[in-house]
């Protein structure tokens, strides 16, 4: 009977290790019995399979299964990569190799030495620092505070001085009452001259510091253990955009980058700090003038403060549902009012923009139609800084609204082959006017888009 094994490579298999002449019953009954290890090896290694999910077996699966019968697993046959076999022929029997890779001992000789590794070292750190554990890449993260510990912790209790209303109440007049001070928050001497070289970069002008700043920003956007630092930057990042916003425009810039980075790091609980830093970020969004002089990097910096309002909403919108139409809200008063300059109109339809296709939809669409007289009536003006700022503010709003285009139904194909050019043309000026309808026409052209504005 032929098994799986046949007994010419059990004998030839017993010779790699020294053992010859090998009987014929002796060499089947090894044949037999493999056959059966075999089957069962592969049988457990196809439930390791069927559990991750796969339907190709990995050499990682076989050595799950010898490690559950104890048997030592199998090295070097782990690799995803089918490994090459060749054939050659012993004693007229065929072997089986796995190929090696062939090199050219000229290029071994040329290439270069691999890197000494290097010694092994130890480093020490604080597990914990007088019963806080700091919070450093070494230890692990500490879970989110809980949504209720944290209303816990803001709710402060009002304990009345005058002993009048226990008398009133008719409870006895208690004088031995122990008043505690209140605790200070004390950093580190590392906090504090780690706090002292991020604040001195990031105030620096110097174009020599540029790459000091990138790496503190990375290091804040990276960084696990700023908690105890977090207020403070707040407070910084708030007080110098309230400084220079009015005097220097090169600080704003860092600042503003400063607070997305603190935004992007995920280990830092930002949300007890969003009250001081929403007005900060907005005021760069909104307000008229930034800096002394208004060159072409203040339309940036609206830009790069827009990003930063999408992304607080973004992460903390599901936290507090009033945040963004408090926003919204916000950023439509000032884009509608006709006594705002066209860089707060910049500022707020950028920042409209960055919130999401149905902000675009249901607040900018409806009201382009009046908005459209008021920005004609720049685009003639003598003024050619008045005539560029509404330039922008035209080109801006077109490639906001080529953002409809993926919230079209896609069985209004059927539709449009039934209407006409004209008419989609006359109900795109009813819907946002002449003005901006030229524009969407001869910019986009998209006859989806149009559908868009038109269904918004």
């Amino acid at each position: 009977m032929n098994g799986l094994f046949p007994k010419d490579t059990i004998k030839i298999t017993a010779e790699t290790v020294g053992v010859t002449n090998l009987k014929d019953k002796v060499a089947a009954a090894l044949a037999n019995d493999v056959e059966y290890r075999v089957h069962e090896i592969i049988q457990e290694a196809n439930k390791f399979m069927r559990h991750s999910k796969r339907t190709r077996l990995t050499g990682e699966d076989i050595n799950n299964a010898l490690r559950v019968r104890n048997v030592d697993p199998l090295y070097g046959f782990s690799l995803n990569d089918n490994s090459k076999f060749q054939r050659i022929t012993n004693n007229q029997h065929d072997l089986f190799y796995v190929e090696d890779d062939e090199w050219e001992f000229e290029s071994v000789i040329s290439s270069a030495m691999p890197r000494v590794p290097t010694d092994v070292s130890f480093s020490a750190h604080w597990l914990a620092v007088e019963g806080v554990q700091p919070a450093i890449p070494h230890n692990p993260t500490p879970p989110p505070p809980l949504e209720e510990e944290s209303k816990m912790e803001a709710r402060k209790k009002y304990v009345p001085k005058n002993d009048d209303l226990q008398v009133k109440a008719g409870l006895p007049v208690t004088n031995n009452v122990e008043v505690k001070p209140l605790v200070q928050h004390v950093l580190s001497m590392e906090h504090q001259i780690f706090y002292e070289k991020v604040t001195k970069a990031m105030k620096s002008e110097d174009s020599r510091d540029s790459k000091t700043k990138v790496n503190v920003l990375n290091n804040l956007e990276h960084d696990t253990g700023l908690a105890q630092l977090l207020p403070y930057f707040i407070q910084f990042i708030c007080e110098q955009i309230g400084i220079h916003v009015r005097k220097n425009f090169n600080v704003l810039e860092p600042m503003l980058k400063m607070a997305e980075a603190l935004i992007n790091n995920k280990s830092l609980y930002l949300e007890p700090y969003l009250h001081n830093l929403m007005p900060a970020i907005l005021t760069c969004v909104v307000r008229r003038k930034l800096g002394l002089s208004m060159g072409e990097k203040h339309w940036s910096l609206r830009e790069l403060a827009a990003r930063i309002l999408a992304k607080i909403c973004d992460r903390y919108g599901g936290s507090y549902n009033t945040l963004q139409p408090r926003i919204t809200r916000n950023l439509m008063s000032c884009f509608m009012d006709t006594s705002k300059s066209l860089y707060t109109h910049y500022g707020c339809i950028v920042a409209m923009g960055a919130l999401g296709r149905e902000v675009i939809r249901t607040i900018l669409v409806p009201n382009l139609k009046t908005y459209g007289d008021l920005l004609s009536t720049y685009a003639n003006d003598l003024d050619p800084i008045k005539r560029d700022a509404a330039a922008r503010c035209y080109n801006t709003i077109v490639d906001k609204l080529a953002k409809l285009k993926e919230t079209v139904d896609p069985l209004i194909d059927i539709e449009l082959q039934k209407t006409p050019i004209d008419d989609l043309r006359e109900r795109l000026e009813d819907k946002i006017g002449k003005y901006f309808a030229d524009g969407v026409l001869r910019q986009i052209g998209d006859e989806h888009v149009i559908m868009a504005i038109i269904n918004s």
